[in-house]
């Protein structure tokens, strides 16, 4: 039987998993299973014992709006297990009920916060090793737009995209959204994760600005561009790139090391 270990994630709520979620908080239960033959129970803050995958190290401070743990919801003799989260904002903070244990983080820029020396990598970076990458190329172009600005971005473009062009959903299985972001010759997304998979199917991307406001004030990018050692292109909108096309030298890609991949699946905490 394997065992259970408590996740938290972004979309935690009293339907979740009832209907499609966001890419990144599905992510967990595949890796857990996949990679460590364990299973995720998705809970909220107080009762999680594994951060993982996502912006989530500033949850807690973002949802309830402070620095401060109230004296009744603190659980200072539970254990709260990082591996591989980041921060969403610039000047939040990682306040927890429980005490936090790190293993790894997204970037070096979350390293430099919580002032530790720790191994680097979003765990989505290892989804190649537990879906290998298609060998037939489909699509020239995968389109990415984050969740929360799909309806709209299909309302725009979807009838006037070129031929070859595929608009990528990420409320799909993460399996699937694996296979369609292999399938393509070039990757271009405004979610981070559509970046973060792309490299790590060694698909190159380009950044582009979100049809309308999403959370966060890009401190999660700047974090990712740091650890994968290769600049983003500056965004640009969509009509731009339908417009004047997808230049070369603006496309990027960034391959994880077997090193940096071998390290964050020596620190995860649960084995």
């Amino acid at each position: 039987m394997s065992r259970t270990i408590n996740v938290y994630a972004a979309s935690v709520g009293s339907r979740f998993g009832q209907e499609a979620e966001n890419f990144g908080d599905n992510l967990m239960a595949d890796l857990l299973e996949g990679m460590f033959g364990l299973k995720a129970n998705y809970v909220k803050h107080g009762s999680a014992e594994l951060l993982g995958v996502g912006s989530i190290l500033d949850s807690y401070y973002r949802r309830k709006k402070g620095a401060s743990v109230p004296l009744l919801s603190r659980r200072p003799w539970r254990t709260l297990h990082v591996w591989g989260s980041g921060f969403m904002n610039e000047n939040s903070a990682a306040v927890w009920p429980q005490r936090l244990k790190f293993h790894a983080v997204r970037g070096p820029l979350t390293a430099a916060r919580v002032k530790q020396r720790l191994p680097l990598g979003d765990p989505a970076l290892l989804l190649p090793r537990l879906w290998p990458m298609r060998g037939i190329k489909q699509f020239a172009v995968g389109i990415i737009p984050h969740f929360a600005t799909l309806p709209l971005f299909r309302d725009r473009y979807a009838s006037s995209l070129p031929k070859g062009w595929q608009i990528i959903d990420l409320l799909q299985k993460p399996k699937e959204i694996c296979e369609l972001i292999s399938a393509c010759d070039v990757i271009v997304s405004s979610s981070l994760h559509g970046l973060i998979v792309a490299d790590a199917y060694v698909v190159p991307s380009r950044w582009v600005a979100p049809e309308n406001s999403i959370k966060g004030d890009g401190f999660k990018f700047r974090d990712y561009e740091a650890q994968r050692g290769v600049a983003f292109s500056p965004p640009v909108e969509f009509h731009e790139i339908l417009s004047n096309g997808i230049k070369g030298e603006d496309l990027t890609v960034s391959t994880p090391s077997n090193q940096l991949l071998d390290q964050l699946v020596s620190s995860f905490p649960f084995k």
